[in-house]
């Protein structure tokens, strides 16, 4: 394809940003929901969670009639949300790949799982809104949540990584390093001793920790409500 990542990156950034400036939001949350049926025309409906067959999985269930986005009773606020924004993805598409002159149709499905990993994160947290709450809320993940409360603690961490300011994002689900990703450089899955002195003490007490360590300062965040204890990170080199 005759265009970069960040010419793709810069593409999906204009037109969201001008999607949020039309919509007139100002100020996170991002409501997607209504984001897509109010000023997209993306009729949104519930239906009930499909039904489990005799092993526990769900039965297939047949696409509603019509465009929309379809979302189950069972989701939670953020999934609803992150179902609607990738409805939005979904419509973005053809516009994102004309201004990239990409043929639509020719495109891959591995293409496309991309755009829209780009584009719904996007959404729920926009460049513009996201620096703006970076100005009380700095770097700290619960308050940036509390700002972004339709996008999880997850989401809104690997964000950071888009910005210019150098870090290393790290989410670690029951002591394994399930990401390990930097902005600037590869990072490796190992943890810097900072890191790593922020899971033993997050694992310790459920409380955030900071800690400075050789030439790393890391932050660690526990993230509530998951199934397993996972811990957030974020590292940045002292010589920044």
């Amino acid at each position: 394809m005759d265009f970069s990542q960040e010419e793709l990156v810069e593409t999906i950034d204009r037109l969201v940003a001008g999607l949020i400036e039309r919509a007139g939001v100002t100020a996170g949350p991002v409501d997607a929901l209504v984001l897509a049926e109010h000023h997209l025309g993306l009729p949104v409906q519930f239906v009930e969670p499909a039904e489990e067959d005799e092993s526990g999985r769900r039965r297939p269930r047949a696409r509603p009639a019509g465009s929309g986005i379809t979302l189950t009773t069972d989701m939670s606020e953020e999934q609803q949300h992150r179902a609607a924004a990738g409805g939005i993805a979904q419509l973005l598409m053809p516009e994102i790949f004309h201004k990239l002159g990409v043929v639509v149709g020719a495109e891959s499905k591995q293409f496309v799982t991309h755009v829209r990993g780009l584009v719904v994160p996007r959404v729920l947290i926009p460049r513009r809104l996201l620096r703006a709450a970076l100005r009380d809320c700095k770097y700290d993940i619960p308050a940036l949540k509390k700002v972004f409360t339709t996008a999880s603690m997850e989401m809104i961490a690997l964000r950071l990584l888009d910005l210019d300011e150098p870090c290393v994002i790290a989410v670690v689900d029951d002591g394994v390093v399930a990401t390990r990703r930097g902005n600037q450089a590869p990072a490796s899955r190992k943890l810097s001793d900072a890191e790593q002195e922020c899971v033993t003490r997050v694992t310790e007490l459920d409380l955030p920790h900071r800690a400075r360590v050789g030439e790393w300062t890391a932050w660690g965040w526990p993230v509530p409500h998951r199934p397993f204890r996972r811990i957030l990170l974020r590292a940045v080199p002292d010589d920044v």
